[in-house]
């Protein structure tokens, strides 16, 4: 059996990053693989099963179920498994978990947990080397869409996962990620960023100019900030 931990620090308070993990919706979307999440579920408590259509990059497709095992403050554990009703075997029965870490008021660790197995036709001779080669780049990828999804990150610096360029179904695998919830995620908040912007913008309005009503000794000191954040 395999295990990863990815560790990521976020720009936020532990309660903006956990208020909106807490929504099932928001937490079980971040994944590239998932295509769907179904739920009625508004908030995550031990007992609850989601219901998740997965898409292994357009190549294989199954309904799977992730049974939320244990909730407390900043913390939820899960395992995921086929839904009992899809024939044949599940290919990586699994057991996740999200802690948020506070750092101080203004910051925050996201530790995100995964521990499974491979269960396919080769998997004894290949199972490990994949998890090992591509689950980091799956958990991380995980993590900043969550620092995305609860405001502290920008969508445009999130990038489809660099690992997963080697991937033999990387063709099919590009157009998947475009229509996955994970994908949704981050045009949302993109959409939301765009329309926060847009007072602001509007306000300037066009060729507004704020430095030219700055006076000497402002336009000095701002200088000198400048100065000391290359530095």
């Amino acid at each position: 059996m395999g295990t990863c931990e990815r560790m990521m620090r976020v720009d936020a308070p532990a309660d903006v990053v956990w208020d909106w993990m807490a929504v099932p919706h928001n937490l079980f979307s971040v994944n590239m693989l998932h295509a769907e999440v179904d739920t009625d579920e508004t908030e995550l408590r031990a007992g609850a099963v989601v219901t998740i259509d997965h898409d292994f990059f357009g190549f294989y497709q199954q309904r799977r179920q992730a049974k939320i095992r244990e909730v407390r403050p900043y913390f939820v554990a899960f395992g995921e498994f086929k839904s009992p009703d899809v024939p044949g075997r599940d290919p990586f029965p699994h057991h996740q978990s999200f802690q948020v870490v506070p750092v101080d008021g203004a910051s925050c660790i996201l530790v995100n947990s995964i521990s499974g197995r491979y269960v396919f036709p080769g998997a004894g001779l290949l199972g490990e080397r994949l998890f090992r080669r591509y689950m980091p780049t799956l958990l991380d990828d995980d993590n900043q869409v969550i620092a995305v999804g609860c405001g502290a990150m920008a969508p445009s610096k999130v990038r489809r996962p660099a690992g997963l360029l080697l991937w033999p179904l990387m063709a099919v695998g590009a157009r998947f990620v475009k229509k996955s919830t994970r994908r949704q995620v981050l045009e949302r908040m993109k959409a939301e960023r765009a329309m926060a912007e847009a007072p602001v913008a509007a306000a300037e309005g066009p060729g507004s100019d704020r430095d030219a009503v700055t006076t000497d000794g402002a336009a000095d000191g701002q200088a000198r900030d400048g100065a000391t954040a290359r530095d």
